[in-house]
């Protein structure tokens, strides 16, 4: 007797959980849109320029890149440095294999391909050939780096000039071009060449670029040349600390258009300030081309 009361009890409770239990699954949680405070671009850009990594030499000693290239795919490990406005040096190896290294200086790049003992010399101007996307020292520095960049800038105008504040996506949105008016270019050509025109560029690039509202880091920048309808993509995440300045552990780089090739670069061991060793020697055996 005593056993089935236990037991009818027991099964009561059980019940009663389960009741209990399945009515919190119900229950929904009200969540409050998040606040976001409207800054001007130039306030916004400061942000991020205070958050950005500072640094003379910076130094990336593991960087493993998934590369896809028309949708054939390789995956390389590598480490890259950077003596600041100066020198990019890339390493890269499969498997055990080391299998090349590039410097690119200010103007010029050199690719050396160990293999098949080559050694490859060009300027910077056939990266914005083969890409189709004007890309300079300074663009690529930016990247690596994690910093802001423009492909309208000018040294004789003030950074991101003509450029708006959106928020988007809760996060702030630099824009070259409005949306609503990028609209309005679709629909009237003669519209689109005036402000072409007044900006005195050849390549009309509408670039947007997001930033975290509580970090200021740049989370994504996604710039669409309008003339020749390329695209890239830029998405940075898994930020972490170095040397108390953020740095993201994680570049997903997307390029459309004529060409479809898509990058995946994981970041570890980042270090600032301690590399010394810029030297690039090549070997007198290797055969060179000048690429044009």
């Amino acid at each position: 007797m005593h056993c089935r009361v236990r037991f009818i009890n027991f099964f009561l409770y059980v019940i009663i959980l389960t009741f209990i239990l399945s009515g919190c699954k119900h229950v929904e949680k009200v969540t409050q849109p998040k606040r976001i405070k409207h800054y001007s671009v130039g306030k916004v850009i400061k942000f991020v320029n205070d958050k950005s990594l500072k640094f003379e030499t910076l130094s990336v000693k593991k960087a493993a890149i998934t590369f896809s290239n028309e949708g054939k795919v390789t995956s390389v490990r590598g480490s890259y440095k950077i003596k600041r406005d100066s020198i990019i040096q890339i390493y890269a190896q499969k498997l055990a294999i080391p299998v090349g290294k590039i410097e690119v200086n200010t103007d010029s790049f050199k690719v050396v391909y160990f293999i098949d003992q080559q050694l490859f010399v060009g300027k910077n101007n056939y990266l914005s050939k083969l890409l189709g996307i004007d890309v300079d020292f300074g663009v690529l520095q930016a990247l690596l780096s994690n910093k802001l960049f423009s492909f309208r800038q000018d040294p004789k105008d003030k950074d991101f000039k003509d450029f708006v504040c959106e928020i988007e996506d809760n996060m702030y949105k630099i824009t070259s071009i409005r949306d609503r008016k990028l609209r309005r270019f679709n629909k009237n050509e003669e519209k689109l060449e005036r402000y072409r025109n007044r900006l005195d560029i050849g390549h009309l690039i509408k670039q947007d670029i997001y930033i975290d509202p509580d970090s200021f880091v740049v989370k994504k920048m996604v710039f669409n040349d309008l003339d020749t309808n390329n695209g890239l993509k830029l998405e940075f995440s898994k930020y972490e600390k170095v040397m108390e300045q953020w740095f993201p552990g994680l570049m997903e780089i997307a390029l459309t258009g004529q060409k479809k090739i898509e990058l995946s670069i994981e970041l570890s061991k980042v270090s600032l300030d301690d590399e010394k060793n810029f030297g690039f020697s090549v070997s007198p055996k290797y055969k060179m081309l000048l690429i044009e």
